[in-house]
């Protein structure tokens, strides 16, 4: 009886480390990792009338398909934003969907221009042109602004 017992342990314990082997390889694995991780914003450019604004910890997280974007000083009226982020066939990204971020989904409530304009976005789908991806920094051109990004 000892024997049974003991090698249905035993096979308990090897199927339990298989299982772990097995889903730890299961990870997601980006898209594009140039261009996926943790940016901060550090300036856009504005098209119309080449004026250079100045960002203050602001900060973009993309990964696979999503897109965060947040003020993290203090005291900031910025509204946390969530949206979709797509590779294009021609090269470019696409940013839309934008919603509110809340804890850790979004708050199902559609955000506006306006909210989105200190971000250095213009439009609730916007796509930019990537000028520069190397890891290290990204550009990003839209018809509204440039925008330079450095990983942190």
């Amino acid at each position: 009886m000892r024997n049974r017992c003991g090698l249905k342990f035993l096979s308990g314990v090897v199927a339990a480390v298989l299982l772990c082997l097995v889903m730890g390889g299961c990870q997601k694995e980006a898209i594009d990792s140039d261009m996926e991780g943790h940016w901060e914003l550090v300036e856009y450019t504005t098209a119309a009338d080449g004026k250079v604004h100045v960002c203050n910890r602001i900060y973009y997280s993309i990964q696979l398909w999503v897109v965060e974007i947040a003020a993290k000083q203090s005291g900031t009226p910025h509204r946390p934003v969530i949206g979709r982020f797509e590779h294009e066939e021609n090269g470019n990204v696409r940013m839309r969907d934008f919603k509110g971020r809340k804890a850790t989904s979004d708050d199902k409530k559609d955000v506006t221009v306006e909210e989105l304009l200190p971000y250095g976005i213009n439009a609730l789908d916007t796509e930019f042109e990537v000028v520069k991806a190397n890891g290290k920094e990204l550009v990003l051109k839209s018809d509204y602004a440039t925008l330079m990004l450095k990983r942190f």
